[in-house]
């Protein structure tokens, strides 16, 4: 392993945790966003969601109050269904989430890039242990206990940038070769 990169447990660099249970019959057609598994899915895989499903402001004042609401840089992570998908909340978000589908992985530590978490995440080494630890279930689920024990690597926070800069330039260089295909 290169010098200065280590292994964690995800619950060294996360306080890995869920939302407050909104009840259904708490679900408005007009509001602040409220999401599932299938919009965070969405939203990580787009960066747009259609929704329909909303609590009041004064719900969410109350659920910001008492427990918290995700935060700039905070990862929301599917943890039902169609696992493992990653959305980094930014500066223009607002929402809530639903309990249990959703893990919120609070980045309230702040040593790791919230972009490297995302390809960290996304990688072979932390989708096989995913994936692997949802054998046996009807449905494959992520709880808070799993995801606080899956081990990963991590470099200093200077070539965590450094290593998201270069994939980013990798990208826009495949954007900009798609375009010049068309």
């Amino acid at each position: 392993m290169p010098n200065g990169w280590a292994w964690y447990r995800l619950r060294d660099l996360f306080n890995v945790c869920s939302g407050k249970r909104v009840l259904q019959s708490e679900w408005k057609t007009a509001g602040i966003p409220f999401y599932r598994a299938r919009e965070i899915a969405k939203l990580a895989n787009t960066g747009y969601v259609d929704n329909d499903l909303f609590i009041s402001q004064e719900h969410y004042d109350a659920l910001k109050q008492t427990y918290g609401v995700p935060k700039v840089g905070d990862l929301m992570v599917t943890g039902v269904g169609t696992i493992g998908k990653v959305f980094i909340v930014n500066e223009i978000d607002c929402f809530y989430y639903k309990d249990a589908s959703v893990l919120c992985f609070e980045n309230c530590y702040h040593a790791i890039e919230p972009q490297f978490a995302k390809h960290m995440i996304d990688s072979s080494l932390l989708q096989k242990q995913i994936h692997g630890k949802t054998h046996g279930n009807t449905v494959d689920t992520i709880t808070i206990t799993i995801a606080n024990n899956y081990l990963c690597v991590l470099p200093p926070l200077s070539e965590q940038k450094r290593i998201v800069n270069k994939i980013n330039d990798l990208f826009e260089k495949i954007d900009r070769m798609e375009q010049s295909l068309k």
